[in-house]
């Protein structure tokens, strides 16, 4: 029999398995919205050159005594007709992601047992070219787009946490359970997005008005709305307001990977400190920002999460004990310690000769485990995305939310697919 190539899950990933249960897949979703209607036939031709450079994105979780692995699986990947709610769940025997269509969408769900969104971007990216030249359209490989018929770079599967990491400096894991938000649970599987188009000129002058990111910007509105709406609950205990944002470590290191490679920060307030205001949570999350979006900092985030995973002892454990203590550590600082999520993936650079096909970027994340709410942010052009994903009937944070950039002067276009 032939032998399949098998990897070891890099550092980020090996949470996710064990937090999974029927029903729930750690997933999220990068969409393009096209000028014209797919073509599909064009489509399925690219998504059929995409294997032998991607071999990464071509396997399957399976379990091992001491830990799970990912397993080379030879199955061609298939184009879909896209659905009402994203981001099903992945079956043993699937491949970790998904190729969607409908009408001009083009979507990509992958997995984050795979990969983060930065290397879902590069997938995303290098397969909207490819199909652009099955139609006879000329695209170059570069801003992120990979050759398909270059040699697979050993440095796009490497884990490299374990190769960036120095291990010595690391930072405590310990902080304070956040408030959660609270709603009426929908159906299992459903989930409401509602996704706000805003023109990216606009919203970076504001921000540059106030002498802030955009990213920052957006991560204390959030904050903002979020600590009025608990304010407004009158609950006797009031828990801090933390919006969990992913770090693109790539732009710290030099790597090809083409798996996770990305670090969370946890900025917030502590309504108990006394009454709040916009101005005071904005000063408050640039500041943060400011101190720990540097290359130590992150480093000894990332090194307290190498270190455990090569303890020795932890190492021989057996896989179905190593769960449990694994479990036990995320439920004290995994998605306890942070409110909710707002991934920015930034400005989508793609060569000239891709603009005129592709009108926006759409990032949706599909993680709620525990948090009944996740915001994400792409780009493309002029046209700025922010995509609200929730579990629960109540739109309550992401009205307040686009209402409150509305009364900074901001002109905001609202879609969901809920009916």
């Amino acid at each position: 029999m032939e032998k399949r190539q098998w990897y070891p899950l890099d550092n980020a990933a090996n949470i996710y398995p064990v937090i999974e249960y029927k029903g729930w897949t750690s997933m999220f979703r990068l969409t393009a919205v096209m000028s014209e209607d797919v073509n599909r036939e064009a489509l399925q031709a690219a998504l059929d050159k995409m294997q032998q450079r991607f071999p990464g994105f071509y396997v399957r979780l399976r379990r091992g005594a001491f830990w799970y692995y990912l397993e080379e699986l030879k199955l061609r990947a298939l184009v879909e007709d896209d659905t009402l709610n994203p981001c099903e769940p992945i079956a043993k025997k699937e491949l970790p992601f998904r190729v969607k269509v409908h009408n001009n969408r083009i979507s990509c769900e992958f997995a984050h047992v795979v990969c983060d969104g930065g290397a879902g971007l590069v997938f995303l990216k290098t397969l909207l070219a490819q199909y652009l030249r099955e139609q006879g359209i000329n695209v170059p490989a570069k801003y992120g787009i990979l050759d398909l018929d270059a040699v697979v770079d050993s440095e796009e599967l490497e884990d490299s946490f374990s190769r960036f990491s120095r291990v010595k400096g690391r930072l405590p894991r310990h902080e304070p359970a956040a408030y959660h938000i609270l709603g009426t649970p929908l159906h299992r599987g459903m989930r409401v997005i509602t996704t706000g188009q805003l023109s990216v000129n606009e919203a970076v002058k504001l921000a540059r008005e106030n002498k802030v990111s955009l990213t920052e910007y957006l991560t204390a509105t959030l904050i903002y709305v979020i600590y009025l709406m608990q304010g407004a609950q009158r609950s006797s205990r009031l828990r801090p307001v933390r919006v969990s944002v992913p770090v693109n470590l790539r732009k710290y290191y030099p790597t090809k990977t083409l798996r996770n490679f990305s670090q969370y920060l946890n900025p917030g307030i502590d309504p108990n400190f006394g009454d709040f205001s916009f101005e005071e949570i904005l000063l408050q999350v640039h500041h943060y920002f400011r101190f720990m979006f540097t290359e130590k900092n992150l480093n000894a985030r990332i090194s307290q999460n190498v270190s455990a995973a090569q303890n020795i002892a932890l190492r021989v454990i057996p896989l179905f004990l190593k769960k449990l203590s694994i479990r036990l550590v995320y439920e004290l600082t995994g998605e306890a310690v942070f409110t909710t999520v707002l991934s920015n993936l930034g400005k989508v650079e793609l060569p000239e000769e891709m603009r005129p096909y592709i009108k926006r970027a759409d990032l949706v994340l599909c993680t709620a485990r525990r948090n009944a709410l996740e915001c994400a942010v792409a780009s493309v052009g002029d046209v700025l995305s922010i995509t609200f994903t929730r579990i629960i009937a109540e739109p309550y944070v992401e009205r307040m939310f686009f209402r409150a950039l509305v009364s900074k002067g901001l002109h905001v276009l609202v879609e969901s697919n809920q009916v």
